[in-house]
């Protein structure tokens, strides 16, 4: 996958900082002065241990008695303040942690359109995000450790060197640990980037292994022990990376240590001889063997904490790249130009359009003429995989096109400034969301403006044929649906999109109302039926705005009503008229289709 290369002036690892700064200020900087400074308090009560020997020694009971007194204070202050450190640092991680959730959330929703959201890149990008959050919520706690860690290396090694200046090679040799660390973290997020592809299959099928709507098909066509086998082959795949590169900085972490136990024996060698000779005390000598057995474990801490902050550095550049990739692509939208229609005059006018995903090596749509007149009624057809989701898109202003122009009376869509061309359209999609709130929210969010309009919900109800289903629910509106809820109630397919087709109805004059299979999930019987209801509806509502309803269906027979016939085949608008006119054209796409489903359904 492709490395996240550009990033914001301000450092990555100040970047991550400012996270927890935004989520809990107070916390953070208490978190990050108490596991600062504490550690030094292990040394400072080792020091005191060293005066308290050479005292008694000597006789000297001054120092003796201070030293008792300082060492029962510091170990009081020791004690006392882990509880509160401890909590200190999961609030600010908790804190954090849902800082980075509503983040991640607003640059996505930031990004226009949805044609971004299938660039393999931006898809690796907020996969690997999604996998490594921890990092970025605990990077602080990471960071203060680190601090921690340093300030008591360089105590440790002022009084090494009081000792012996010699004793300060111990700590040079601890430098090859640390860089051996640094070139494994490395090693393991290149691997880790490499493998996001393959991880994110993998999420895919744990995710449809574990869904209850594909449980039936898996059960029924015993799919199970395939998805598992493919389930392991791609997280397999994606591990097998990693495992590699571990092992690869096992090696070298180990050589790391190697040299630094070296530098720990000969440190120990010296100052036992020092004390032979006389040139240093007892309480030297326990001082010594203190700080030098705590330095491996400072190095260890040292290692693991700055490991996990180089992976925080890594989460946050990518964090940071898909910022300047938002903010790239919001800056290519026009700040200012003409309003959006609120009432149609001409209709929408497709220019030499093409359009291709990203990523992808052929068009999904190329050289596009079309016109739609205000106010008509448009069947798009085709088979599957023609370009009609695509179309449709394009049109509601969710994808932008690769070549040529949109325009709405005259005015270049892409001239529009974000946003407002999506406040005069209204849809219901093939893949509709199940929003799992009240129903009356799930259906009012269809205009936010008058989500609690219980009015406006009922009259978007009955307009979206979906009085049936509020009817049958046990609390009407009221009704908390779906599993996120304890006592939500899971509805059918169809129940859902009917409700999906009353949430498309509550703006009450779009100049632009998308169906793109609006009643694939409903039962065949109903299915014509409720979609001639809704699209009469729809044209009484398209009246106040002279807007255009454009539907796709694979119900030929309901192609009958509309102004107009658009046939999609191959990326390629092949055929445009009215149902009978295109009826009547021998040889013609869109009579040999209809004429066979209408045998198949005779």
């Amino acid at each position: 996958m492709t490395r996240p290369t550009g990033t914001r002036r301000r450092g990555a690892l100040v970047a991550a900082i400012s996270l927890s700064l935004r989520a809990d200020r107070r916390a953070t900087l208490l978190t990050l002065l108490m596991f600062g400074l504490r550690p030094t308090l292990v040394t400072l009560l080792m020091y005191l241990v060293k005066l308290i020997i050479d005292g008694s020694v000597v006789g000297d009971t001054t120092t003796v008695t201070a030293a008792v007194v300082a060492l029962v204070l510091t170990a009081a202050l020791w004690s006392g303040t882990i509880a509160s450190a401890i909590e200190l640092s999961v609030r600010m991680i908790e804190a954090t942690a849902a800082s980075v959730d509503r983040r991640m959330m607003t640059l996505v929703s930031h990004l226009p359109g949805v044609a971004h959201l299938e660039d393999p890149k931006v898809l690796d990008n907020l996969e690997i995000l999604d996998q490594e959050r921890v990092f970025l919520s605990e990077g602080t706690d990471a960071l203060s450790l680190v601090l921690g860690a340093s300030v008591r290396a360089l105590v440790t090694a002022v009084l090494l060197s009081l000792v012996d200046p010699w004793m300060l090679v111990i700590a040079v040799l601890a430098v090859p640990a640390l860089l051996t660390s640094r070139w494994g973290q490395r090693r393991r997020i290149a691997a880790v980037e490499a493998g996001a592809g393959a991880a994110r299959q993998g999420r895919h099928l744990y995710a449809v292994g574990t869904t209850p709507a594909a449980g039936k098909e898996l059960r029924l066509f015993g799919v199970v022990p395939e998805l598992r086998r493919r389930l392991a082959a791609a997280v397999g795949a994606a591990d097998r990376r990693v495992v590699r590169a571990m092992a690869g900085n096992l090696l070298l972490t180990t050589l790391g240590a190697l040299v630094f136990a070296a530098g720990y024996v000969g440190g120990l060698v010296l100052v036992m001889w020092r004390y032979i000779d006389g040139s240093v005390s007892l309480g030297d000598v326990v001082l010594t063997l203190g700080l030098v057995t705590s330095i491996s474990m400072q190095v260890n801490e040292l290692v693991q904490s700055l490991g996990f902050l180089q992976q925080t550095v890594a989460s946050s550049r990518r964090l940071l790249w898909l910022e300047n990739y938002v903010d790239e692509a919001v800056r290519a939208l026009p700040a200012s130009g003409p309003a959006a229609p609120r009432n149609l005059t001409s209709g929408i006018t497709l220019s030499r359009v093409g359009f291709r995903y990203p990523g992808a090596d052929g068009w999904a749509l190329r050289q596009v003429d079309l016109h739609i007149p205000a106010g008509a009624t448009v069947a798009v057809v085709g088979g599957n995989g023609a370009g009609k989701s695509t179309l449709i898109k394009l049109l509601a202003g969710l994808y932008a096109p690769t070549e040529g122009r949109i325009t709405v009376d005259g005015t270049d869509l892409a001239a529009i400034p974000d946003g407002q061309w999506y406040a005069q359209v209204s849809a219901c999609f093939q893949d509709f969301s199940r929003l799992e709130f009240s129903a009356g929210v799930s259906v009012g969010l269809g205009d936010l403006t008058r989500v609690d309009d219980e009015s406006a919900v009922s009259e978007a109800v009955r307009r979206g044929a979906a009085t049936e289903v509020v009817d049958g629910l046990s609390h009407g509106l009221s009704t908390r649906l779906g599993r996120s809820f304890e006592d939500g109630v899971d509805l059918s397919g169809g129940q859902w999109q009917r409700l999906a087709l009353a949430r498309a109805s509550m703006r009450p004059a779009p100049c632009l109302l998308v169906l793109d299979e609006p009643t694939a999930s409903i039962d065949p019987i109903a299915e014509e039926a409720v979609l001639r209801r809704y699209l009469d509806a729809a044209r009484r509502a398209a009246e106040q705005a002279n807007g255009v309803t454009l539907f796709a269906s694979h119900r030929l027979s309901t192609a009958r009503t509309a102004d107009l016939v658009v046939v999609v085949d191959g990326g390629s608008i092949v055929e445009v008229g009215r149902h009978e006119t295109l009826l009547a054209r021998p040889g013609g796409r869109y009579a040999d289709m209809y004429r066979r489903q209408h045998r198949a359904y005779a």
